[in-house]
């Protein structure tokens, strides 16, 4: 049983928290400090953000996180460095690089899955790059071990989420509003019956993202279906306005990140 598989084993019967945290913002070492951070306050499953110049799918705490990060000097390679130094302090957490494509073309898709493989990553996911547009990285990523996770929007039909389902490996990510990341009040009914959609056909656990920011939203994932719920511009937030006074900026995440979890083990 791979990393992810028993991740999702781990918390059946209950959900998934899965923090997004943007590599490098505003350095390295905050990165390794916030991860293991969210590790001790729970987190089931880390998605890592590669920082990208034209992030279009992402809203504007993200894309501020990525800039950063980018003026700090992150680079691609500083991601294989980031994820292997996790492994060797003892982050045991499956690992889902969130990348645009372009990093991973420029770099060539053969070698970048070898070295995401090689520095402890578990899967990818390509939010720019249709199933269609895939099979050199579904290819590069099977023989590596990596799972290709695939987005589903509110948009997407009943036949076109059976195709992406086809595609999909590790678990399957339901996108919550038309549009770009960012914490938002409630989640909308239309996440709901996308959730009931997407979950009736999918063999794979199915995780909501865009937007989630409270316990409330957790537990109304869970009560239609989730196997668990991204969360990414409300932590970077949180951290972003004592990024000068890093234990509290990191205080304030765990303490979050705690009820975030704490909300998975209980459906409305």
């Amino acid at each position: 049983m791979t990393r992810m598989a028993e991740a999702f084993a781990r918390v059946r019967g209950s959900s998934a928290f899965i923090p997004y945290v943007c590599a490098g913002d505003p350095d390295k070492r905050f990165t390794r400090e916030l991860v293991k951070s969210l590790v001790g306050a729970g987190a089931d499953i880390i998605e890592l953000g590669m920082p990208f110049s034209d992030p279009v799918a992402d809203g504007p705490v993200i894309q501020q996180a990525m800039n950063r990060s980018l003026a700090a000097g992150f680079r691609c390679s500083d991601l294989f460095e980031l994820i292997s130094d996790l492994r060797k302090e003892g982050v045991i957490q499956p690992i889902v690089v969130m990348t645009y494509y372009n990093p991973v073309l420029r770099m060539g898709v053969g070698t970048f899955c070898r070295r995401l493989a090689e520095a402890g990553a578990d899967g990818i996911l390509p939010v720019d790059l249709p199933p269609e547009e895939s099979t050199e990285l579904d290819a590069a990523a099977s023989q590596h071990g990596l799972d290709v996770i695939r987005l589903i929007a509110p948009s997407t039909s009943d036949s076109r989420i059976d195709y992406i389902l086809s595609k999909a490996r590790g678990f399957v990510y339901v996108v919550s509003v038309a549009g770009t990341t960012g914490a938002r009040n409630e989640l909308p009914r239309s996440a709901v019956e996308l959730l009931n959609r997407v979950t009736s056909r999918s063999k794979l656990p199915v995780v909501l993202g865009f937007g989630i920011s409270s316990p409330e939203h957790v537990r109304a994932a869970m009560s239609s279906g989730a196997s668990g719920v991204v969360e990414g511009s409300k932590l970077i937030s949180l951290y972003s306005g004592n990024i000068g006074e890093r234990s509290r900026a990191l205080e304030a995440v765990r303490e979050h990140a705690s009820q975030m979890k704490a909300a998975t083990f209980c459906k409305d």
